[in-house]
């Protein structure tokens, strides 16, 4: 019984500390995510995103990791990063996207854990309280921005949903073996403002936490014996000049974030690990790394390998038009539609079929128009009925919306 709470209490030791990739200013030289192309003259509710990837160098397996949408000519650097400690997953995420004048950037900066207790066992976690998401936020801006003043937090529980559900099943499984634990997460997301070079800035930070408050009785009297465990399972954030701090840019960059299912193969293990309790756990918690990510549950695992393949990762043929599937039923069809708008609600996106690609892609679904321009990876979302590319003389196809 020890060892289980032992392990439930080790849950989720997210990977270590650090600031966004370009906060650090890494010697490794930013690449050029997109060909510069000049779209300076459409409507201002237009975002122009260009498809990318956020690479492993080797921490799990050398290949692309996520898939990301990122503004057009914007470049990025970073990526995958090992753990640093015996609290971490194995692996964290360092990457960030900037703007041409440099002044604007987008990240996902590594996830962390912690402990805190009121008993003389040894931590294994780096000492805090934190016990929301904002609290861990309102910590978290003034290490990463010092001198920054925190403008508004506001609750994110579609951050959270996921996440939430885990809890949920380990409160359950707690429970059902005898464990008084209290397991919960939230989400939430921070503004705050700086100045930097003499400019007023403006940020954004998200999170989704998992929080575990163990107790036991004290033998000496007094409050029960109690050790808390928090991490991060999500993590985005956003700075740019006050002038043109821009959410919806942020919030579609989030929201593009997609994993490569045969990167997720090595992560999970799938065809010898699938059914260990260790490794469904790692599913479970790897797709949440960033922030209002859908669970990897293994019903999902099994929809990334069939129709999810393609719909939940950008850039991925549609493999009911491949030869590995010649038939498929229905239900078959039907349980991949209803998989795929579940993971649609969660993350907030809408897919679209690129015919240009031959790919099915996930875009922003506060946006009601997406375009796929010709002969460059790029997409345009607007919610203007009647925007026309070729009066911008972008030569671009409109996208329909899977059913």
């Amino acid at each position: 019984m020890r060892r289980f709470a032992m392990a439930l209490v080790a849950l989720g030791m997210a990977t270590a500390c650090g600031g966004p990739a370009d906060a650090k200013a890494p010697d490794e030289k930013a690449k050029t995510a997109v060909t510069p192309m000049d779209m300076t003259a459409l409507p201002a509710d237009a975002l122009v995103l260009s498809r990318t990837q956020i690479e492993d160098p080797g921490v799990i397996a050398q290949m692309n990791a996520l898939n990301i949408l990122v503004p057009k000519d914007w470049t990025t650097q970073g990526g995958l990063v090992p753990s640093r400690d015996r609290c971490s997953e194995i692996f964290g995420v360092d990457w960030s996207a900037k703007s041409p004048d440099g002044k604007s950037v987008v990240f996902i900066f590594p996830t962390e854990g912690w402990q805190a207790t009121n008993t003389m066992i040894q931590l294994m976690c780096p000492p805090a309280e934190f016990q929301s998401s904002q609290q861990y936020l309102s910590t978290r801006v003034g290490q990463m921005f010092p001198g920054a003043r925190i403008e508004n937090y506001r609750p994110r529980d579609d951050l959270a949903r996921a996440a939430a559900d885990y809890a949920s099943d380990m409160q359950q499984m707690s429970q059902q073996n005898g464990i008084d634990m209290q397991i919960w997460a939230d989400g939430g997301e921070l503004t705050f403002t700086f100045s930097r070079d003499g400019v007023k800035m403006k940020g954004m930070l998200a999170v989704t936490g998992m929080y575990f408050v163990s107790s036991a009785y004290n033998p000496m009297g007094g409050p029960p014996m109690q050790t808390l465990t928090g991490n991060t399972l999500g993590t985005f954030g956003a700075v740019m000049p006050e002038e043109r701090f821009n959410p919806e840019l942020a919030e579609a960059v989030r929201r593009s974030v997609t994993p490569n299912p045969e990167w997720l193969k090595h992560l999970f293990g799938i065809k010898n690990e699938l059914g260990k309790i260790a490794v469904a756990d790692t599913k479970k918690r790897a797709a949440m790394i960033v922030a209002g990510g859908a669970a990897a549950t293994r019903k999902n695992i099994a929809a990334f390998e069939g129709m999810t393949a393609a719909t939940r990762a950008n850039g991925m043929p549609d493999p009911i038009k491949t030869a590995d599937y010649p038939t498929r039923s229905t239900t078959d069809e039907t349980d991949d539609r209803i998989q795929r708008e579940s993971i649609e609600g969660i993350r907030g996106v809408e897919t679209y079929h690129d015919p240009i690609g031959e790919v099915n892609v996930q875009l922003d679904a506060t946006y009601d128009n997406a375009w796929r321009v010709t002969n460059d990876d790029t997409y345009i979302l607007t919610n203007d009925p009647n925007f026309n590319p070729g009066q911008y003389n972008i030569e671009a196809t409109q996208l329909q919306v899977l059913k």
